[in-house]
């Protein structure tokens, strides 16, 4: 029960980040358009990679904590290695200075190195709190912090701060939430010992790869896209993939609610209880995603249009990347799993193979669909295939080191039919009522009414679940 009103918890609060995010994103585009969302977007995917090594600590330092109830140094020890990998790259930042700005085309270097300080220590807090096993919480921080990272960029922005009020906006908010985070830590910040270090550095050596996998999935397509298309498309392709981010977000609060928990089932060596958990997630993961790809490929154009008429030409490019979310999602469940249960050396291997593989497929099919000028399918195509390759391996290896897992064909195969029914309701309407903006909101608030009936009614489990949840 405690997990359930955990996930919910998590699930509202990620629920109410993403329109803080659709938000931002919206903003963005608005006021700065495509082509001043994609200069954004490209600085934070360099940022984002530059981050890795301490998004590596942050999942050390979360599951050292989660192993036991007791109080210990494991997040102390992760602020201060945090600190020193700060410490470095702020001077590696000072001496390429000028470099730096050369590349981004703006005095943004010590900016820039803010933003990536300000990251993470708010990740390390995150950690830290998601180890002490307050979930919801670590989510209703990351939502506050959206809500004012939106609200500062606006303010900057209509002070005239322009395109740098969104890293201006970003940074603020960060450092506020930080703050608060320790504040709910002051307990755990005692004075770490030798070993806690070690075991930081034991976890690390081989789950830092799946950092790089998480970065990779998010940000290494706009990277090569830099370098073939402009930056109005790489706007496009990032509100796109923004939007596709809000249909993930039930698996989301799922990994996040079952990784302490599978942390301490695996420490007690209670496997059995583990598959149960997995297999009962996986129902969860695709609820939102399904539909939304039926949706998608009905007014997918129509929603995009919020963001402005240009963005109306990524609506092929959201059914790909609703597609490749689906897959990584799934495919995310039986990655947390093994780190979760102590397996980061199998994870390590999966996300190699998925980073190289993005990595050459991206670099390839972009390559290869730039000719006709169509760059960003290759990207799209390339996050499709590489997530294909994450979920098969991912899965194989989990069912290999702890014995198969039901996978709930039935309850998925219901969530499908729902969602055929709610696209055949849906698009009968877009023949009788007019293309605009008004009437694509009221089309999703019809499709989502039509699939919640018809799977609650159809699906026991689900139905089931919803009412144990509404009882807490």
């Amino acid at each position: 029960m405690r997990r359930d009103r955990s996930a919910v918890l998590h699930f509202v609060s990620q629920v109410v980040r993403s329109i803080a995010g659709f938000g931002t994103t919206l903003f963005a585009a608005q006021y700065f358009g495509a082509s001043g969302l994609g200069i954004y977007s490209e600085l934070l995917a360099v940022l984002f990679w530059v981050k890795l090594p301490g998004n590596s600590i942050r999942t050390a330092v979360s599951k050292r904590m989660s192993e036991s109830e007791a109080v210990t140094g494991h997040f102390t020890a992760g602020a201060l290695t945090i600190l020193g990998y700060g410490t470095v790259v702020g001077l590696v930042i000072y001496v390429f200075e000028t470099r730096i700005n050369e590349y981004f085309g703006v005095e943004v270097a010590a900016l820039a190195f803010l933003l990536l300080a300000t990251n993470m220590f708010l990740d390390i807090s995150r950690g830290g709190i998601e180890g002490a096993k307050r979930v919801a919480l670590s989510g209703w921080l990351n939502t506050l912090e959206s809500i004012i990272r939106l609200l500062a960029q606006i303010a900057f922005a209509l002070s005239g701060a322009m395109l740098l009020s969104l890293v201006y906006g970003h940074i603020l908010s960060m450092a506020a939430i930080t703050m608060v985070g320790l504040y709910f830590l002051r307990e755990r910040l005692t004075i770490p010992s030798l070993s806690e270090f070690g075991d930081l550095r034991r976890f690390t050596q081989y789950s830092w790869l799946s950092n790089v996998e998480g970065v990779a999935i998010n940000w290494l397509d706009l990277l090569v896209l830099g370098y073939f298309v402009t930056d109005d498309f790489i706007g496009i392709y990032t509100a796109v993939w923004t939007l596709t981010g809000f249909l993930a977000l039930a698996g989301k609060s799922i990994s996040s609610t079952l990784f302490p928990e599978l942390s301490q089932l695996g420490s007690d060596g209670r496997i059995s209880k583990a598959r149960e958990l997995i297999s009962d997630s996986l129902l969860f993961t695709g609820i939102f995603l399904i539909p939304g790809l039926f949706g998608a490929a009905v007014i997918g154009d129509q929603l995009l249009r919020v963001y402005g008429a240009e963005f109306s030409r990524g609506a092929l490019i959201l059914l790909v990347l609703i597609l490749a979310r689906t897959m990584h999602t799934f495919g995310r469940q039986a990655i947390n799993a093994l780190n979760g249960l102590d397996y980061p050396q199998r994870t390590f291997r999966i996300n190699a193979l998925f980073i190289s593989a993005n990595l050459v497929l991206n670099i390839s099919l972009v390559f290869i669909f730039d000719q006709y000028g169509l760059g960003w399918y290759g990207a799209a195509i390339a996050t499709l295939l590489s997530s294909c390759i994450y979920f098969s391996a991912g899965w194989v290896v989990l069912s290999a080191e702890i014995g198969d897992i039901s996978f709930p064909v039935t309850g998925i195969g219901k969530q499908i039919v729902s969602s055929v029914v709610m696209t055949a309701v849906v698009y009968t309407l877009t023949l009788f009522v007019p293309d605009t903006l008004l009437s694509a909101v009221g089309l999703v608030f019809v499709g989502a009414a039509v699939y919640g009936s018809l799977l609650l009614a159809i699906s026991s489990p689900i139905r089931e679940k919803v009412l144990r949840v509404a009882d807490l």
